[in-house]
C-alpha cells in the first residue's frame, strides 16, 4: 500500500513539472522519476511481511492440532510393568519409508535406555554384594561391557514391534510405533552374558543377587 501511494505521488508531480520544462529537462525528470519509482518498489512492504509471519504461525498451529488428532489411543497408554518394558516413538518425513525407519530408530533408542536402567539396577545389586578389592576397576569395566553387549543383542533380535501406524500429516508422513520386550527375556539374556565372562563368574555368580536372578529365570520357564 505504501509503495503504491508513493508511486502515484511521484507520477502526479512529474506530470505537473513536465508541463513547464524543455525536452531535455523532461527527459531528466523522467529518468529521475524512474529511478525514484524503482527505489520505492524495492522498499519492503511491512504489511506483507506481517501477513507472511502470521501465515507461518497458523500453519504451525494447524500442524500441532493435526498431530494431536492423529495420535492413536495405544500410543499414549502406559503398559509398562514388572513383566514387560514398553516404549513408543513417532517421527515424520516427506518419505513414508524414511518416517518408518526414523520412528523405529527412536523407539530402539528409548528401549535401550529403559533396558539399560534395569540392567544397571541389577548390576548395582551385584556390586553391593561383592567385596571391595583392587579388582573392582576391572569388574566395573566388565559390568559396562556386559550391559552394552546384552542391550545390543536384544536390539538385534529380541524386541517386538507390536504396533505401527502411518498417517498423513499435511505433506508429510507421520509414523507411530510401539516396541516391547519381556523382562523375563531380559533376565535370561543378562544371565547368559554373565556366564560367558570369567571375571563376572568369579565375582558376581557367588552373590545372592545372582542366585535370585537364576531363580527368577527358572520360575519364568516353569510358568510357560
Amino acid at each position: 500500500m505504501f509503495s503504491n501511494v508513493n508511486s502515484a505521488i511521484l507520477v502526479a508531480m512529474s506530470i505537473f513539472v513536465a508541463g513547464c520544462a524543455t525536452d531535455a529537462e523532461r527527459a531528466e525528470i523522467a529518468r529521475k522519476n524512474s529511478l525514484s519509482a524503482a527505489i520505492v518498489r524495492s522498499m519492503p512492504d511491512s504489511g506483507s511481511y506481517q501477513r507472511s509471519i502470521a501465515t507461518k504461525q497458523q500453519e504451525r498451529r494447524d500442524k500441532v492440532i493435526n498431530n494431536i488428532k492423529n495420535i492413536p489411543d495405544w500410543f499414549l497408554s502406559d503398559e509398562n510393568s514388572d513383566d514387560i518394558v514398553v516404549v513408543t516413538a513417532t517421527e515424520s518425513s516427506l518419505d513414508m519409508q524414511l518416517s518408518i525407519d526414523m520412528a523405529m530408530m527412536s523407539g530402539k533408542r528409548l528401549l535401550a535406555n529403559s533396558l539399560g536402567e534395569k540392567i544397571s539396577a541389577r548390576m548395582a545389586e551385584y556390586g553391593g554384594q561383592t567385596s571391595g578389592s583392587p579388582e573392582d576397576i576391572v569388574l566395573n569395566k566388565e559390568v559396562e561391557r556386559v550391559t552394552k553387549t546384552t542391550i545390543a543383542d536384544i536390539l538385534l533380535k529380541g524386541y517386538q514391534r507390536d504396533r505401527i501406524e502411518v498417517v498423513a500429516n499435511g505433506s508429510e508422513f507421520q509414523t507411530f510405533v510401539r516396541l516391547r520386550y519381556p523382562t523375563s527375556e531380559l533376565r535370561k539374556a543378562l544371565a547368559a552374558e554373565l556366564n560367558k565372562s570369567n571375571i563376572m563368574a568369579a565375582k558376581v555368580r557367588k552373590t545372592k543377587a545372582f542366585e535370585d536372578l537364576e531363580k527368577e529365570i527358572e520360575v519364568a520357564r516353569s510358568s510357560k
